[in-house]
């Protein structure tokens, strides 16, 4: 089974074409950076269903926040945010909003 997602809508979240890390496993990278510095990279295996998401900033030499989620169902993209479901609750497990300022938010 492989994990849904709509590229046209991530496209419009990260206001970029994504990174192809592997075309076989189909392993996505966005990017995206703010005034201040930080930078969030999400990326995700549509055929491994995993996501990672990983928060750093410019003057930092190890990352705010580093995460891998697995068994990931779908990536949604709703009200400018992005949102990662698993499989068990059909449920976010986790909300990112890229504006106006980087927030990454667990929704356990």
């Amino acid at each position: 089974m492989a994990l849904k997602y709509n590229e046209y809508l991530l496209l419009e979240l990260f206001n970029s074409e994504p990174i192809l890390i592997d075309k076989e496993a189909e392993i996505y990278k966005y990017k995206m950076q703010d005034p201040l510095g930080l930078e969030i990279a999400f990326s995700f295996s549509a055929y491994d269903q995993y996501a990672t998401i990983r928060l750093d900033h410019k003057q930092l030499q190890n990352p705010l926040y580093d995460i891998e989620i697995h068994n990931v169902e779908e990536i949604r993209v709703e009200n400018a945010k992005l949102l990662i479901i698993k499989q068990k609750n059909k449920e976010a497990v986790i909300e990112v909003k890229v504006t106006p300022n980087f927030m990454i938010d667990l929704c356990i």
